[in-house]
C-alpha cells in the first residue's frame, strides 16, 4: 500500500506551515522525516494520520484519497507511536495493547475474541513486552512504556506505522533497542513506517530514504548518503559538518564541526607538514582561527588527507603507499616558500615522507618562521634509524620554535609567543 502526498500546503490560522509537499512512500519503506524545529515535520505526520483537517485529496492511500476513507478504515489503515504516552493509566501493560484491538471489535459491546487475544500475545511478545504484561502501565521505564505502545501499534495490524520522535526521551540504550525493534518489524511484518527523528545519524543508520524539511518545504528526498551531504546539512540546519563512513552499518555517519562564527579570515596562511592524524586538530584550530592552511605532501588515505578535504584545506596529495615524488616535494617546497610560516606536527617519519622534513629544514634557511610541534610522551615518530630525530633536533639548533601544543601555537603564530 503506497501513500502519496500531493503538494500539500497547510496552515495555522494565517501562519502557513507546509508549502506544497509532495513525495511518496513505497510499500515495505521506511521513510524518515527531518528538519529543525519548526520545519513542519510533526505538522505532516499528523495531516497524513488525519489528525488535523488538511485537504483530504492531497494524501492518498492505495489510490484512495485520505478524506473518503471511513474513521474505521484510517484506523485500520494507520497505527501510531507518539513522542511519549501519559504514566497515569491504572492499565496493566496487556491492557494497553489490547486497546489496539478496538478498530477491529464489531458492535460497541463485543469483547476480545480469541484470535484478538492471541494477535495481543503475539505483539507482546514480538517486543519483548509479555513478560510485564501483568505490571501497571505507569511502573515500567520509558523504554518499556515505549516497546508497550508500540505492542499495541503491532497489535492494531496496521498498514502503515506513524512513529513522532519515538526515542526522544530515551537514553542510548533504550534509543537503540527502540530502533532496532521499529527496524525488524519493518522488515519482518512489511509494515510500511514513517517516523520523524531529530538525530541524523539515527536516521541515516535505519532508514530507507528520508525526507528533509525546511521552514515547511521539502528541501531533499532520497537515501540517507543522497540526502545527509554537508552542502544540505549545513543549508538546512546551519552547521557544518563532516560525513564519514559508518565502520558498522556501511552507511554514513556525520559528526558537527563547531566553527566560531565572530572569527573572519584574515588570510594569513600557515604551511603544515604533518601526516598519521596528528595534523588535523592543527588544522581545525587554525580554520577555526582564521587562518588558511596548506599541508603536505599527504598520502591520500591519511586520515589528515580526509580531514584537509572536510575543511577545504589545500593539500599536496600522493598516491597511497607511495614516496614523495619529486613533482610531489617540488609543490610542498612552493607552497611552504609562499606561506608566512611553517609548522612541523611529530608525524610518523619513514622513508617515504622523509622529504617533508627537508622541505621544513629548506623553508628555515630562507628565514621562514618553523614551528616545531613536540611530541606526545612516549609517541615515537622515527622509521628512519634516527635520521628524523636528527633532522628535527637540527631545525631546532638552527632556529625553529618548539611549541608544546596548538594552544602554544596559535600564541606564536599571532605574536603573543
Amino acid at each position: 500500500m503506497n501513500l502519496e502526498v500531493r503538494e500539500l500546503t497547510f496552515a495555522f490560522g494565517e501562519k502557513t506551515v507546509l508549502r506544497k509537499v509532495s513525495l511518496e512512500v513505497r510499500h515495505g519503506e521506511f521513510l524518515g522525516l527531518m528538519g529543525p524545529n519548526g520545519s513542519g515535520k510533526t505538522t505532516l505526520l499528523r495531516c497524513i494520520m488525519n489528525y488535523l483537517p488538511s485537504d483530504g485529496t492531497r494524501i492518498v492511500i492505495g489510490g484512495r484519497p485520505l478524506g473518503r476513507l471511513t474513521a474505521v478504515e484510517v484506523a485500520k489503515t494507520f497505527a501510531v507511536v507518539p513522542q511519549a504516552s501519559a504514566t497515569d493509566f491504572i492499565f496493566t501493560a496487556h491492557e494497553m495493547v489490547m486497546m489496539g484491538r478496538t478498530p477491529h471489535i464489531r458492535g460497541r459491546l463485543a469483547g476480545l475474541s480469541k484470535r484478538d487475544l492471541e494477535i495481543v500475545k503475539t505483539a507482546m511478545k514480538q517486543t519483548n513486552t509479555w513478560q510485564f504484561a501483568a505490571r501497571q502501565f505507569s511502573e515500567l521505564s520509558g523504554g518499556e512504556r515505549q516497546r508497550v505502545i508500540i505492542a499495541r501499534a503491532i497489535a492494531q495490524e496496521p498498514k502503515i506505522l506513524l512513529l513522532d520522535e519515538p526515542t526522544v526521551y530515551l537514553d542510548i540504550n533504550g534509543q537503540i533497542e527502540t530502533m532496532d525493534l521499529i527496524k525488524r518489524l519493518n522488515r519482518e511484518k512489511g509494515i510500511t513506517t514513517i517516523a520523524v527523528l531529530h538525530d541524523v545519524n539515527l536516521a541515516a543508520r535505519y532508514c530507507d530514504r528520508i525526507a528533509l524539511l525546511s521552514e515547511g518545504a521539502l528541501e531533499a528526498l532520497g537515501t540517507p548518503r543522497e540526502v545527509l551531504t554537508p552542502e544540505n546539512v549545513q543549508s538546512v540546519y546551519d552547521v557544518a559538518v563532516v560525513i564519514r563512513k559508518d565502520p558498522f552499518t556501511g552507511g554514513v555517519y556525520v559528526m558537527p564541526r563547531s566553527s566560531p562564527s565572530s572569527i573572519r579570515s584574515h588570510g594569513t596562511r600557515v604551511h603544515l607538514l604533518c601526516g598519521g592524524g596528528t595534523g588535523g586538530p592543527v588544522m581545525k584550530a587554525l580554520t577555526d582561527r582564521g587562518f588558511s592552511v596548506s599541508a603536505g605532501v599527504l598520502n591520500v588515505l591519511d586520515t589528515d588527507f580526509e580531514t584537509a578535504k572536510d575543511l577545504h584545506v589545500l593539500t599536496v596529495d600522493e598516491a597511497p603507499f607511495s614516496p614523495v615524488s619529486d613533482e610531489s616535494h617540488s609543490r610542498n617546497l612552493e607552497l611552504a616558500g609562499s606561506s608566512s610560516s611553517v609548522v612541523v606536527s611529530p608525524f610518523p617519519v619513514g622513508p617515504g615522507n622523509l622529504r617533508n622534513l627537508e622541505v621544513a629544514m629548506s623553508a628555515l634557511r630562507s628565514g621562514k618562521a618553523v614551528y616545531v610541534l613536540t611530541p606526545d610522551r612516549g609517541m615515537g615518530i622515527d622509521f628512519v634509524g634516527g635520521r628524523a630525530d636528527a633532522m628535527v633536533a637540527e631545525l631546532i639548533r638552527s632556529g625553529a620554535v618548539t611549541v608544546a601544543g596548538v594552544d602554544d601555537l596559535i600564541k606564536h603564530l599571532a605574536g603573543g609567543g
